[in-house]
């Protein structure tokens, strides 16, 4: 029996024409099942309530794509009382995955791209709303035995994002908005991570960008970062909480390029310029106790633990103080309490957290061996 070219054709066209409808078949079936199993099994494996709008799953070719993800806060969140609340959400987050890795025994994620993610991190004095996360993908026994699979990320994109933090004690609320966010990712023989980023002041003007790589094994990090008239008012938050009346307004500009460990304070190598405008803390914005116009830190090497203090030119423009003497304690004093008294009852309490005291701190580990130093 003679086949003609025709038939093979034709036969041809038919074998095709089924793959095709199979591979489309699958996908339009995969895709709603993914979608109902993540919103039926959520909370059971997460703890966490999740939505999406809907999901495109191709299995061929490694891709996913969710688009709406909503991510609720715990429903044990009660120290936190926002357990209805979205604890992050993105209006897309696209994902491809090697396939061809996994017959190796390693999931790889080629390219992870977050649109316009919103995360929310809430703390109570040492609770935070992400411990429930922590603890519930923490290994509760560690295991010496290698794993068998490995995970590695070569791609990670965060674009046009917003963040907010929320402390509850003191309180602070504060965010960052336009955070964009590029890393090449990190393999799972890998120790370092190095990231590309920016973001704008969430509450007020400026912005900062930078590049920055952390080892996560050593802790060792290196910085270059460039902020341009950071709003600095935030901070009078962290000062309402020391003192008893008060106010504060500055902003910040910096080009600087660091080199440290984040676990000890002294070793940091540092150059760079620091510049503090339109600095104010006063009774009230009208009444300053302490201002300046302009305070420019030239720095050519900044080395504690060297013992090294090297500066081009330190530069104070219109410094002002104002010193009143009372009957009773002084202008300071009334600011502050007795002695400092509102400081110290602050210090006291080791769970709480104001950002005024621990820069005061820092400064200190930094100017420790200043006058031993060369």
């Amino acid at each position: 029996m003679k086949i003609t070219s025709a038939r093979l054709i034709k036969a041809f066209i038919i074998v095709i024409s089924s793959i095709i409808v199979l591979v489309m078949v699958v996908i339009l079936l995969l895709s709603p099942i993914a979608k109902y199993l993540i919103e039926k099994c959520d909370v059971k494996y997460t703890g966490r309530q999740i939505k999406t709008s809907w999901i495109y799953l191709n299995p061929f070719t490694g891709y996913v794509y969710i688009s709406h993800l909503k991510i609720y806060e715990s429903k044990n969140l009660t120290a936190l009382e926002d357990a209805d609340s979205i604890f992050f959400s993105a209006k897309g987050v696209g994902a491809n995955f090697a396939m061809l890795k996994m017959v190796s025994k390693t999931i790889e994620i080629t390219k992870l791209t977050l649109y316009q993610p919103k995360g929310i991190i809430i703390q109570n004095k040492k609770d935070f709303n992400f411990n429930d996360l922590i603890k519930k993908f923490t290994p509760k026994k560690a295991d010496s035995t290698s794993s068998r699979f490995h995970f590695n990320i070569q791609g990670i994109k965060i674009k046009n994002g917003e963040f907010h933090y929320w402390e509850k004690v003191i309180p602070i609320k504060y965010c960052i908005k336009d955070v964009n966010f590029e890393s090449k990712g990190k393999h799972w023989d890998a120790d370092t991570i190095a990231v590309k980023f920016s973001f704008l002041s969430g509450t007020g003007s400026g912005s900062a960008k930078g590049n920055l790589s952390i080892n996560f094994k050593t802790l060792d990090f290196r910085l270059a970062a460039v902020v341009h008239k950071f709003d600095l008012k935030f901070m009078e938050q962290y000062l309402e909480e020391i003192v008893n009346y008060g106010t504060f307004r500055a902003n910040l500009d910096a080009d600087i390029k660091a080199t440290g460990n984040l676990r000890d304070q002294e070793n940091l190598n540092a150059k760079g310029r620091l510049e503090m405008n339109d600095f104010h803390v006063g009774k009230n914005p009208d009444d300053d106790y302490v201002s300046f116009d302009k305070l420019v830190l030239k720095i050519n090497e900044l080395s504690p633990k060297n013992h090294q203090y090297l500066f081009d030119s330190i530069t104070l423009n219109h410094p002002f103080l104002k010193y009143e003497k009372y009957d009773y304690l002084d202008n300071l004093q009334w600011m502050f309490g007795k002695k400092g008294a509102k400081i110290s009852a602050v210090k006291a309490d080791p769970a709480r957290f104001n950002l005024i005291l621990k820069i005061g701190d820092y400064i200190k580990v930094l100017a420790k061996n200043f006058f031993k130093s060369d």
